[in-house]
């Protein structure tokens, strides 16, 4: 090996890498695939480059030291990239990294009304098509609030579910619990489960049920999930269960100058999340709603659908930058729209001219009412395809490489 590599000849080495990733993330190549290629191409740099030599033998050694922890003390390295369930919606997805993380909690909080419980319930049943029906998952309703029905309208039909009422703090870990030793037995480790809890505010312990004295129970649930959550959060990461939980949000309450200072610096100014600080320690991903304008009257007129647009932002993300706000569009009958959304985006980012009659800056010979979008969508290719692309780029340019522009390199 020639110990004279020249620097030109060195960036055309990591032009050719950027090139086999961006191939890879073009064409879905699976994740084991993909690590092959990365492997390979890493090798190929460290066969060229003798500067990198000394950081092969790192590595090296570094293996072998996992290897020695993974044998004696049985500690093993976290396997780096996660894995997610998608929500069904772009824009979402985007923000998230992919989708909600499998292995780890993810919490909605937000405003009543902003469609917490909708996304949750979508994200369920969107991951039963990801998994092709073979996923076993549940929802945990608290509230009383859901309907095997309402579950059914929003995407949850392989197979259709029945919610779990008469739920405790207790029950929804025993029922995480449950799950991961059925999943065990049947050897479903490999395939994802997700469980909507709906929600924490609202889910008393079994304690608090039952005392006649609600000062003797005044920090009780803060304090048993500070215990539970990094217990079961553990068992989620082993069984690949994406744990996705719904919270309110409270007013801070603001005594004189000793007011407690704010964690979450970018969530509402106002508002906080009931439950204790280990949610907010423990959470993988934190997303945070609020209604921006209800869709009602004209405007339901106009879009064919009573509904609402809501401002969803991801306050704490793990796996992409946070605090990237979008605005997402639903009805109150079938839930998110990702046709919607994502015509919303497109005239937000003028890729699309809206008036009496709207068009595509791309395809401006083709116009049309808003009201008639989704027909045209489905009915014209040339439209249909012009619109993926429009939405493909905005996406691309206005979300993933403004806020990630290093996409392409692996994360440490």
């Amino acid at each position: 090996m020639s110990d004279e590599i020249k620097d030109e000849e060195v960036k055309e080495i990591e032009i050719d890498v950027k090139e086999v990733l961006e191939s890879v993330k073009i064409n879905n190549v699976n994740k084991k695939d993909e690590e092959k290629i990365r492997n390979k191409v890493e090798s190929v740099i460290i066969e060229k480059d003798p500067i990198i030599e000394d950081e092969k033998l790192t590595k090296e050694l570094h293996a072998e030291f996992a290897s020695f922890l993974e044998t004696s003390v049985e500690m093993i390295e976290d396997v780096g990239g996660k894995e997610t369930i998608s929500t069904g919606i772009d824009l979402v997805n985007a923000i998230l990294g992919g989708g909600f993380v499998i292995g780890a909690l993810n919490i909605i909080v937000g405003q009543p009304g902003s469609g917490k419980s909708m996304l949750a319930i979508q994200t369920l049943g969107q991951g039963q098509r990801q998994c092709g029906g073979k996923m076993i998952g549940g929802f945990l309703d608290s509230e009383h609030a859901t309907t095997s029905l309402r579950l059914w309208n929003l995407g949850v039909r392989y197979p259709k579910l029945r919610p779990y009422s008469e739920i405790t703090v207790e029950k929804v870990f025993k029922f995480v619990e449950g799950l991961s030793v059925f999943k065990r037995e049947k050897k479903l480790l490999d395939t994802p489960s997700v469980v909507v809890w709906d929600s924490i505010a609202n889910t008393l312990s079994a304690k608090e049920i039952e005392t006649e004295d609600p000062n003797q129970v005044i920090g009780y649930k803060a304090r048993l999930l500070s215990l539970l959550i990094p217990k079961y959060v553990a068992q989620c990461a082993k069984h690949n269960i994406c744990f996705l939980a719904v919270n309110q949000l409270r007013d801070v309450l603001k005594i004189d100058r000793f007011a407690p200072p704010k964690d979450l610096k970018f969530m509402s100014a106002s508002k906080d999340m009931p439950g204790g600080n280990i949610l907010k320690y423990n959470a993988f991903q934190l997303i945070e709603m609020k209604v921006k304008t209800a869709i009602v009257d004209e405007e339901a007129a106009k879009y064919g659908f009573e509904g609402v647009i809501v401002k969803l932002k991801c306050v704490k993300n793990k796996l992409f930058p946070p605090n990237v706000e979008i605005e997402i569009v639903g009805s109150f009958v079938s839930g998110f729209s990702n046709f919607w959304t994502n015509y919303n985006f497109l005239k937000n980012t003028k890729r699309l001219k809206a008036g009496a009659w709207n068009y595509l800056i791309s395809l401006p010979e083709k116009k049309f009412r808003t009201k008639d979008a989704p027909e045209l969508y489905k009915t014209d290719e040339t439209f249909k395809e012009k619109f993926d692309e429009a939405v493909k780029e905005a996406i691309d340019t206005e979300i993933v490489k403004k806020y990630n522009p290093d996409v392409l390199k692996e994360s440490n």
